[in-house]
């Protein structure tokens, strides 16, 4: 019965005070506030409400309503909660996010409540209101602005080339195909490096993302290394499918329709998750084609040594060691009186010496050689002592002593070592090149002046005869790796291997337009663009590939120059991590033994618009350029490698092309949440785009337990203002990362358990279990879906999410309005 006394208006003006001045009545931001704290205070109402009735034992009223609203839905909101703070869950955003979802239900009956307590009281005062997470005005009205498109990264409206707009036409049939509304933005999805690991967490989002019909409505698809194992999949299931086939990136289509299980198709790519495992025999090939590799690249290296071993033994015929020796002193005190001189005579003319440097350098090369060579006549006498006045047994303790060693020595410096690495691998080499020669010098002077001249003009012959016949491409591991890659990876709509399509025969209609990333090493190059990069970013698409260092050519141009060019080849230089070159990680103490022992999965590739004399393959030229490590961007090949060797997100190519809406997927091996991919595209895109990426990555950061709070952050991206541009750009990057929160399922959990390495196993594990792959691919899936969650977008989540209002919705959740 509705009678309130005066017991229960005291009681009820005691409560509301408590409800308008406490967080259970009042929002709480996304990235503000404690979620520990906000379900405490809604618990001390229990205690506060307790009171009260104690105080004012004729409230009757007051005690009928408030215990009713408190026990039937504040209870087991509490309840619930309590138990899940106390195991660490509300320590994860994305746990949180449900939390909040759930407060927001108890905070309106809270509200109800607190509208009739002002009745009961009845007085006018204060009203406790909950707001409704609405859409900010200000950030839909920023997220509205217009980004324009730039196809290739040409200005839309400007005077743009026939290769633009040949893209922009792709992108256009896509959109036609799955009726997307015309609109002059783009959006793109990047998926990253780092192996089959990769791979394997960039198809569990692309999963989520198909459950929401959003892959239709992405124009791109930019794609490093791993990540292009992915992309290449789609690429070559749906750009080259018959129009009757039913294949889409629809959710209702395959390969992304699910009945009991997962597709036939996408199971087929589970099979390919341990693509470099094999038979006997496909080891043996693999072992036979590496060894023929160091066989030939060491038949160049010793000809060399020949060369010079023969010289010596002639030189040293000649003069004796006397006259060496005197000859070294003598030159030492020149090189001496060289480095007094100079400034005596720069301080007496007043000014620098024109050309001082260059012919200081000269000068001082030629007194160093004496030296050089009475220290080479030293190890010659080191190995005679070691070697020749030993017997046979001896010898050959020695030799292999020293030759297991030196490789011991070197596997330790590139798995181990850093910071002594090139100091280590610098002199491994210079000792071994000495004691190759003096062995040889040794030789020579065993078998007599006839017979070491016939031998130095065979191997002369022989590396001549190489130089003019061999492809150096053929003796590299590239070829066994793009095999692997391609029957794992690339199939048709029956499961079966496929045969790779050319990039240019992809069919934009169903396929997102891709973009191969690669990286094109120059660490010979004198362009100041590439000071301190030794490279820069090259692309493959259906209708273009390049690099702003030799520009873009049409990507029949380089079909045609390079026959075997295919989508199979793009994937596999895209992923060839292990390199004699290796873009912004160069570094020539590694080129040398890289090449000597036949670690090169990248490859020489004809540029088209290369000018003069055109050579018909790579030779040992381009050889010693990758064991010297001076290749350019100037001779008729250019040498090509795993993407993340420049830039390992994907998204770069992207930029240029100002998507509006970026979704990136970072698999990359970050165990300690460094986000070097991330800083390092910063880096790029501000100093060749002028591009800012404004990223906050503390929620991200690894926390006491080693866990992160968030799966993922929500960044602006700022376009610099162009000619035509009235107002600056402004784009927009939902950036997932390979992390746990501590909330994942307990499959997951478990497996973490079993492998503490993960997330973050090593991208040199390329042989992943069924477990393994499961692993990821469920994190994948799990981080995809938490991105849908209605706490965070104000949207239902559906198969029909809309790509504008569920990245405004994200924009509302994790920024703050533009001052």
């Amino acid at each position: 019965m509705w009678n309130p006394c005066d017991a229960d208006k005291v009681a009820a003006h005691t409560f509301h005070v408590e409800l308008i001045s406490r967080v259970a009545t009042q929002p709480l931001g996304y990235s503000s506030g404690v979620e520990q704290r906000a379900l405490a205070s809604i618990f001390e109402l229990f205690g506060r409400a307790r009171a009260i009735t104690q105080q004012e034992p004729n409230c009757q009223t007051f005690e009928t309503i408030v215990w009713h609203v408190l026990n039937t839905y504040v209870r087991p909101f509490t309840a619930k909660w309590h138990e899940r703070s106390e195991s660490g869950e509300l320590n994860a955003l994305d746990s949180s996010d449900i939390f909040r979802a759930e407060l927001q239900i108890i905070q309106r009956c809270l509200v109800a409540l607190d509208d009739v307590l002002n009745s009961i009281r009845d007085r006018e005062g204060l009203s406790a209101s909950i707001a409704d997470r609405s859409i900010n005005q200000a950030i839909k009205i920023e997220m509205e602005r217009p980004v324009g498109w730039r196809p290739l990264g040409e200005i839309a409206n400007g005077n743009r080339s026939n290769l633009s707009k040949a893209e922009e036409q792709k992108v256009c049939e896509r959109r036609k195909f799955y009726k997307i509304a015309e609109r002059d933005w783009a959006a793109g999805l990047a998926l990253s490096g780092g192996g089959i690991r990769s791979a394997t967490f960039a198809m569990g989002i692309i999963v989520a993302l198909s459950k929401r019909g959003l892959l239709p409505q992405f124009d791109y698809l930019s794609t490093v290394s791993g990540g292009g194992y992915a992309g290449s999949f789609l690429t070559q299931l749906l750009g080259a499918a018959a129009p009757e086939i039913n294949l889409s990136l629809r959710e209702t289509d395959l390969p992304f329709k699910r009945r009991e299980g997962e597709s036939e198709l996408l199971r087929r790519i589970r099979q390919g998750a341990s693509y470099l495992s094999g038979s006997v025999w496909e080891r043996f090939t693999l072992a036979m084609a590496q060894a023929q590799g160091i066989f030939l690249t060491l038949i160049i290296v010793l000809s060399l040594i020949s060369v010079v071993a023969f010289g010596d033994y002639l030189l040293r015929s000649e003069i004796s060691d006397g006259t060496w020796n005197e000859i070294a002193l003598y030159s030492s005190i020149g090189l001496i009186g060289l480095f007094l001189a100079v400034p005596l005579l720069r301080g007496w003319s007043g000014q620098s010496l024109a050309g001082e440097t260059s012919w200081m350098a000269l000068l001082g090369a030629l007194f160093l050689v004496p030296p050089v060579w009475v220290g080479l006549g030293g190890i010659h006498r080191l190995i005679d002592l070691l070697l020749f006045e030993r017997s046979g047994v001896e010898q050959l303790i020695i030799i292999w002593t020293v030759v297991g060693s030196t490789f011991i020595i070197i596997g330790v410096a590139f798995a181990r070592i850093s910071l002594s690495r090139p100091i280590i691998l610098s002199a491994t080499s210079m000792v071994a090149l000495a004691v190759a020669e003096a062995s040889a010098y040794r030789a020579f002077q065993i078998v007599g002046f006839g017979s070491a001249a016939l031998f130095t003009a065979g191997a002369l012959l022989i590396s001549t005869a190489l130089w003019f016949v061999l492809d150096i491409n053929t003796t590299s591991l590239h070829n066994f790796y793009r095999t692997k890659l391609a029957r794992s990876f690339l199939i048709d709509g029956q499961c079966q291997p496929a045969r790779p399509i050319k990039l240019s025969g992809v069919d934009s209609s169903r396929s997102l337009f891709p973009i191969l990333n690669c990286a094109l090493n120059v660490p010979g190059s004198f362009d100041p663009r590439m000071r301190g990069r030794h490279a820069d970013v090259m692309s493959f698409t259906p209708v273009a590939a390049g690099a702003s260092l030799i520009d873009y050519s049409p990507i029949m141009d380089w079909e045609n120059a390079n026959p075997s060019l295919d989508l199979a080849t793009a994937m596999a230089l895209s992923g060839a991590a292990v390199s004699p070159q290796m873009g912004l990680q160069t570094k020539r103490y590694n080129s040398f033994w890289l090449t000597v022992l036949n670690l090169r999965l990248g490859a020489w590739l004809r540029n088209p618009k290369a000018t003069g004399q055109k050579a018909p393959r790579p030779t040992i030229k381009n050889l010693l350029q990758e064991m010297l490590a001076t290749a350019d961007e100037k001779g008729t090949y250019i040498q090509i490698s795993d993407g993340g060797h420049i830039e390992n997100l994907g998204i770069y190519e992207l930029l240029r092309r100002r998507c509006r809406f970026i979704v990136a997927v970072d698999g990359e091996h970050d165990e300690k949440m460094t986000f070097h991919g991330l800083t390092n595209l910063q880096r790029l895109a501000y100093i060749d785009f002028g591009i800012t990426i404004e990223a906050n990555l503390e929620d991200l950061r690894l926390g006491n337990e080693g866990l992160s709070r968030s799966h993922f952050r929500f960044c602006r991206i700022k376009y610099p203002l162009g000619q035509l541009d009235r107002q600056e750009e402004i784009g927009y990057l939902a950036y997932l990362k390979l992390s746990l929160t501590g909330n994942e399922g307990e499959f997951i959990r478990r497996y973490k358990l079993d492998e503490p390495a993960f997330p973050h196993h090593s991208t040199a594990n390329q042989f992943f279990t069924e477990v393994q792959f499961e692993a990821y691919r469920a994190l994948g899936e799990h981080i995809g879906d938490k991105m849908f969650l209605s706490a965070i977008t104000c949207l239902s989540d559906g198969p029909a999410v809309d790509i504008q209002d569920w990245f405004i919705g994200l924009g509302n959740a994790f920024l703050d309005p533009l001052h």
